[in-house]
């Protein structure tokens, strides 16, 4: 169920090395709790130069998605290939989080994360079996209902290497034109239907959110966690209704890069790849920082119609030139202080409050005169009264407001008078 009053703090932070900078902010928005998780390491590995940004996208609860954001880049900088081929690594690592999830092991500090009554009713298992004879563990189910989505980006030399699993979205500034480094997996694509079928499952259109979903429940085809997906027991991990296997692509960085966005489906949800390039190089070109310009991007998206789940945004500016982009025509502006962009905005937001409280003030000045001339105008005329030993001609009768009319006499009186 949705608040009907969204939770808009916003947890942020940013940092940088020698070759780009970065920023994110969360936000739990209109959602009953925060499932997003994230994990940024600027030096991942010292000897080749590897930097780790990833994005996590729960559902059922905030349990795998905090656990993948502590424990996957670890197992990705431990795999053997992780030097020499980072795509066998990483797409081996994406398995290897469903495998350690199975495992009793990470029972406890997954259910210590809660979030659904599967972790609730396991906590309350661990805790009787303490007074069971032979203290008798009871059965682990893992992470069956709950899982996450992944986007995670490594930057090393002049490459931009992306895993993704699921809807999150990895989106790279060319020359100010958005270029999508990952595609959203989603369960009527061709190839993920197929597998989906072949798995003993079905795709279903679903009037709740009008989209496609799997046995009428998750609207996603890749994942870590969601055991209950993966119950083919004749098939692989990469076969399964629903698999952690990542799509992994290698992108070479260019003069012309300029930033990316890595971003759950709360953002893409209400923007375009397009218009979040826009959104983002308007506030780059007015000089602010990268902490300030995410927080607006949450709270623009809040405010669309669509807007109504977790959002995560990070941005990743390059500012090495050579490796990354030439400064020059086409060159980002250095950051500001935050503490200058944040009071320029509070000065901003008071201007156009004091604004909207004058014009309210003059509207309802403007009412109650209204008011008042249609209650002036419902009060009867006094009858006219005619003296009866004038000679005169009739007087005009009086109305409110009506212009004074002189006789001819008065006139001609009022005339010799003057002379």
């Amino acid at each position: 169920m949705a608040l009907a009053v969204p939770v808009t703090l916003k947890t942020t932070e940013e940092g940088e090395n020698e070759r780009l900078d970065y920023a994110v902010s969360a936000m739990q928005g209109h959602r009953e709790n925060m499932e997003d998780a994230h994990a940024i390491v600027l030096n991942l590995d010292a000897a080749t130069g590897t930097s780790f940004f990833g994005v996590y996208d729960g559902h059922g609860g905030p349990a795998v998605s905090k656990y993948c954001a502590r424990h996957l880049h670890i197992e990705l900088r431990r795999h053997e290939r992780f030097r020499d081929n980072l795509q066998i690594a990483i797409e081996r690592t994406f398995l290897r989080m469903d495998e350690m999830m199975k495992d009793r092991s990470a029972g406890r500090e997954l259910s210590g994360y809660g979030g659904n009554d599967n972790w609730k009713a396991y906590r309350k298992a661990m805790r009787t079996s303490l007074f069971l004879p032979f203290c008798q563990k009871p059965d682990y189910p893992g992470p069956e209902n709950d899982g996450c989505t992944a986007c995670v980006v490594l930057i090393r030399g002049n490459q931009i290497i992306v895993g993704n699993a699921g809807d999150s979205r990895c989106v790279l500034s060319r020359n100010n034109l958005a270029i999508d480094l990952s595609n959203d997996f989603k369960p009527n694509l061709p190839a993920e239907r197929q597998r989906i079928e072949t798995a003993g499952h079905e795709v279903t259109f679903s009037e709740r959110g009008n989209v496609h979903r799997i046995d009428d429940g998750i609207a996603i085809s890749r994942s870590l966690g969601d055991l209950l997906y993966k119950d083919n027991h004749n098939l692989g991990p990469e076969q399964q209704a629903i698999t952690a296997f990542p799509e992994v692509r290698t992108e070479e960085i260019t003069q012309d890069d300029q930033f990316l966005i890595i971003a759950c489906d709360g953002i893409w949800d209400c923007l375009t790849s397009q218009q979040a390039v826009d959104f983002i190089r308007i506030y780059l070109n007015a000089d602010v920082g990268l902490a300030f310009i995410c927080e607006a991007l949450l709270g623009h998206c809040l405010a669309q119609p669509r807007g109504r789940d977790n959002m995560t945004v990070v941005l990743v500016r390059f500012k090495t030139p050579g490796s990354c982009q030439v400064r020059g025509r086409n060159a980002l502006p250095r950051p500001i202080n935050q503490a200058a962009a944040a009071q320029a905005a509070a000065e901003r937001a008071a201007a156009e409050q004091a604004a909207a409280a004058q014009a309210a003030a003059e509207q309802a000045a403007a009412e109650r005169a209204a008011a008042d001339r249609t209650a002036a105008a419902r009060v009867p005329p006094a009858p006219a009264i005619r003296a009866a030993t004038s000679t005169s001609a009739p007087s005009t009768p009086s109305f409110p407001g009506a212009p004074k009319t002189k006789s001819p006499e008065s006139s001609k009186t009022s005339k010799s008078s003057e002379l």
